[in-house]
């Protein structure tokens, strides 16, 4: 696998459970709203540590969820194959972004360095709390910070560093 973030595939998603007799399975999607990963083709899906693009052979949507229905899948155990593979495209396929916006997945993996210049942690992850953002970041301890523009002061892609006015105190 290509270790360039630019070429790197974006995780979007993964499979959930197979659903019914036909080999249809459910798809957990990252996506905002949800049905935006049935917009993109074509989709990638890890297999043996690489990438292979494939394309739902048929998509709907089941109560909340998105069910699809795969090349080659024609019963549960054929689908169940799949239960937690993720699925990805390529970086390329996102739509651009305006000046100071970001993907989650530029943001996992940044150092978080206080005004103190005290290393926080790196970005495990982020989470939506319906007003804002919030980076879950690891280090001594587990340390929620707000993504806020008076709270993350600068992201520095390039020196994968995120300033943050964040005061030691609050851990």
């Amino acid at each position: 696998m290509n270790s360039d973030v630019a070429v790197d595939p974006v995780v979007i998603g993964r499979f959930g459970k197979s659903f019914g007799v036909l080999g249809w399975i459910k798809v957990i999607s990252f996506a905002t709203p949800k049905e935006n990963i049935l917009k993109f083709k074509p989709l990638l899906m890890q297999k043996n540590g690489s990438w292979e693009e494939f394309c739902f052979k048929n998509s709907r949507k089941h109560a909340d969820n998105i069910i699809v229905k795969l090349p080659g899948c024609g019963s549960p155990e054929e689908a169940s194959r799949f239960t937690n593979v993720e699925i990805g495209i390529w970086r390329k396929q996102l739509p651009k972004l305006k000046d100071n916006e970001y993907y989650w997945s530029d943001l996992v993996g940044l150092e978080v360095i206080n005004k103190e210049s005290i290393n926080l942690g790196v970005v495990k992850d982020l989470m939506a709390t319906g007003s804002n953002d919030v980076l879950i970041v690891i280090g001594k301890d587990r340390i929620l910070i707000p993504y806020l523009s008076n709270v993350v002061l600068k992201v520095d892609l390039a020196s994968k560093i995120i300033n943050v006015d964040w005061a030691e105190d609050f851990l």
